[in-house]
């Protein structure tokens, strides 16, 4: 039986550690802010949660 750090990552946690990989210092306190927590793991999540919604096109008609 496999323990918790013996597992393969699932998809999403993959997607998360190459997101937090490619992001740079300040960014990663940015999400790390916004997930009010110092896990990656929490940024992810906010980055989900938040992402899609900040690249929305704000136009006022």
């Amino acid at each position: 039986m496999k323990n918790e750090h013996d597992r393969e990552p699932t998809p999403d946690e993959t997607a998360g550690m190459v997101w937090w990989n490619s992001l740079d210092e300040s960014d990663r306190a940015v999400w790390l802010a916004r997930a009010d927590s110092s896990v990656p793991a929490d940024a992810w999540a906010a980055y989900k949660r938040l992402g899609n919604v900040e690249r929305q096109s704000r136009t006022v008609n």
